[in-house]
Parts: C-alpha cells; structure tokens; sequence
C-alpha cells in the first residue's frame, strides 16, 4: 500500500464515524508534509491538519512521538499523524503530546484549539493484517502462549535465543512472533534484535485479543461441585494432576491482606484427565448455566510441566496464564484480573503499560 492509498483508508474509516453534517476531505499538501485533512461542518469554521503518514513502523513509541514532534515544528497547522495501526503505546504517547493520529481500522484522536475540536473513535484491538507472511500473526498457538508467559514474568533485556530456551520453544517460533508483538507495542527491540523493552499490560491485552480460555484450549466440559468450591480446592491440595487456573488461582496472586473484588463463584481447572479429576472429586456432570466447576486440557501441555505452589498448597498455573483466563472468562472475572494487575504495577509499572 502506498502512503495516498494508506491516507484515503484511515480518512474513509474516519468519514464512517463522522455525523452526517461533517466532511473530511483530503487534498495535497505544501512539500514538507504529505496531505492535508480540512474538517468542517455547517457550525464552525474549517480545521485543517497537516498529515504526515507512515505505512509500516517497528520504532518505539517515544522514536514516533520525537519525528512527530519536529515535523509539527515545521508550520502552523497541527499535525496528524496516519498509519496503518496505531498501537496503544503510541497512542498513549501521541495524546500526551497533543499530537493527533488517525489509523486504518479506525482509531481516531482529533485534536486543536482554535477553533476547539476533539473527535475520538475507537479501533480494532489488533493490526489488521500481518506486515511478513512469515510471522506469526494469531496469538492462540502454544508457542505464543508459552513466549508470552516468559515475557510477562522477565526483565529484558533478552536475546531471541536465551528466550527461546527459558520459554521451551524453539528461537524459529520465537522470531516469527516478535514482528507481531512489536506491531501491537508490546515490546521494543534493539538495532541486533534484542528485546530491550516489555510493556506488560499491552502485552497481555493484545495476547488475549486472539486468546480465550473457552476456544484456545481443549473441550471445556462443565461440572457441579455439590459440596461447594472451599470443599473441592481442599481436595486438590498436594495433587499434581491438576493445575488451578482462574479466580481461585489469581486470588492466590494478590497480597495477603487484599481481598478479591468478585466471590469465588466458578473453579476453572486444567488437566490431561478431564473426567478422571471429575470422577475423584465427585462432581456431577451439568451444564453451563449450572456449573461452578469448568476443566479443560491446555492445548500446550507444557502448562502442566511448570505449575506454582500456592500458600494454600494446590498447584496454580502461572501469573501471565491466570491473568489471561480471568480476562477471557465468563462472568465479573474481568474485574479480578484488574485487581491483580493493580496490585502488580505498584511495584512494576510496565503493568500500566
């Protein structure tokens, strides 16, 4: 796609969320910017941006930000920035500055002073399409899950080999997902490849954009604890054929003295037995507007293979997997997950990023 194709995509996806009285038109611009965009309706007079496009961008946030910065000192008009997808790093980084940024699947931050306008629009949570046919562009393989596991848990910065190791994959599958994960912002690497900045929270949102408990692991059958799910986790303590996953597992994550926003209303269980862990722990078979009790098989078995201890002494799976689960769950799980974030960003704050 060239930068004119790329300019008129991202101003039709603008144009659809436009109210009808408003227009966008684009036309040339002076030679040191690539287009201008004029906004107007019938209530006020024209504004017009000076439009400085780029199709395909794997520089940090703060790189983009600094260009932008001085192409904006070059004239009056204010600058917008247009591209194929603006990730959400940049578009933090972009409003802090008060610079406005338009991308093709419709994220959309408008902004000048005179005369005053701010028009937003939200986008797709994702690129919408892969930059290299040879990367890897899904999220929901185990080779993903396990990478993006490790990133969430390691400090860069990290080789692609030495992270390809600590995740138990190989540093071919490792390499295919990066270009996708510095595309969503997620992490910025180095001149020589090396991963030299995780932004955790972005990370995990854009992981759990094609991620879901309920479609990227096995069958998910679903159960009736009759004693109560208190009962049922005493019965898990000191086995190592199951592994805890959800909010009786990320309540385990938070600080001692905190309790959970949401009551445990649903254990969520991975296991290579399904009805074998059902059968000795006595739940019944029902379906999903009863149950309290889901068990499924990871489509990575490696999960199983490096489960935690919890202090109440049944195995949990790892914080990036919890975190993952109670986002894509069912139910007020969500607000859980949010907690556990919180609580971690207090004391990194590449969880906020």
């Amino acid at each position: 796609m060239d930068e004119t194709a790329l300019i008129e995509r991202a101003v039709s996806s603008l144009r659809a969320n436009l109210p009808a009285s408003w227009r966008a038109e684009v036309s040339a611009g002076p030679g040191e910017h690539d287009a201008v965009l004029t906004i107007s309706n019938r209530a006020m007079s024209p504004v017009r941006f000076a439009i400085e496009s780029k199709y395909a961008t794997r520089v940090s946030a703060d790189q983009v930000v600094n260009q932008l910065r001085a192409f904006a000192e070059r004239g009056p008009r204010p600058l917008l920035f247009v591209t194929e997808y603006v990730n959400p790093p940049l578009r933090r980084e972009c409003e802090k500055r008060g610079i406005s940024y338009l991308d093709t699947t419709g994220w959309t931050y408008l902004i000048n002073d005179e005369p005053p306008i701010l028009i937003r629009a939200v986008g797709a949570s994702k690129p919408p399409s892969p930059r290299e046919n040879a990367h890897t562009a899904r999220l929901n393989g185990p080779a993903a899950g396990r990478t993006i596991r490790c990133l969430l848990e390691l400090d860069p910065p990290l080789g692609i080999r030495e992270l390809a190791t600590l995740s138990s994959s190989s540093p071919a599958a490792v390499s295919k997902l990066m270009p996708t994960l510095v595309d969503a912002g997620a992490v910025d690497r180095s001149s020589d490849g090396a991963i030299t900045r995780i932004r955790r929270r972005t990370l995990l949102d854009r992981w759990t954009a094609d991620y879901s408990f309920m479609n990227s692991n096995g069958v998910v059958l679903d159960y009736l604890a009759p004693r109560g799910l208190p009962r049922t986790l005493e019965q898990l303590r000191e086995r190592d054929d199951v592994c805890v996953t959800g909010s009786a597992a990320g309540r385990t994550y938070l600080p001692s003295a905190t309790t959970s926003v949401v009551p445990l209303s649903l254990l969520t269980l991975y296991s290579r037995d399904i009805t074998g862990i059902a059968d000795s722990l006595k739940l019944v078979r029902t379906d999903r507007s009863t149950s309290n009790v889901m068990i499924t098989t990871p489509r990575d078995l490696e999960l199983l293979k490096d489960p935690r201890l919890s202090a109440q002494g049944f195995l949990i799976a790892p914080i990036g997997q919890v975190l993952a689960d109670l986002l894509t769950l069912p139910g007020r799980m969500a607000q859980e997950a949010e907690q556990i974030v919180e609580s971690l960003a207090e004391k990194d704050p590449t969880w906020r990023e």
